[in-house]
C-alpha cells in the first residue's frame, strides 16, 4: 500500500519531465530571439499563459498548448521530449531563470 502524501517515482519522474518540457520551451522561445508577446502572435496562445507557464505557475498547461507552442517554435513534439528527457537524464531539471 502506498504512502499517503509521498509521490511515486513514476509520478515524480513524469513531474520532473513536465518542468523539464517547460523549461525546453522557454529556452528554445530565447534561443529563437522571440519576446512571449511575439510567441503568442506565432502560437494563439495568450501572453499570460506563456508566461505562466514559463514561470512554472501552471503545472499541467495542456497537450493543446504545448503543440502550439512547440509549433510556433519550430519543433515537433518528438524533439521536444527529446530535449525535455535529455535534459532530465543529463542534469535533472532547475527552475527557469
Amino acid at each position: 500500500m502506498q504512502q499517503r502524501g509521498r509521490p511515486t517515482r513514476e509520478a515524480r519522474s513524469r513531474e520532473d519531465l513536465a518542468r523539464a518540457v517547460v523549461v525546453t520551451l522557454a529556452q528554445a522561445r530565447r534561443d529563437a530571439g522571440l519576446t512571449r508577446r511575439r510567441l503568442s502572435e506565432l502560437s494563439g496562445v495568450s501572453g499570460h499563459t506563456i508566461a505562466k507557464i514559463e514561470q512554472v505557475a501552471v503545472t499541467d498547461p495542456g497537450f493543446a498548448v504545448v503543440a502550439a507552442i512547440a509549433g510556433a517554435l519550430g519543433l515537433t513534439l518528438d524533439d521536444l521530449l527529446r530535449r525535455a528527457s535529455n535534459a532530465v537524464n543529463v542534469s535533472g531539471v532547475s527552475a527557469p531563470g
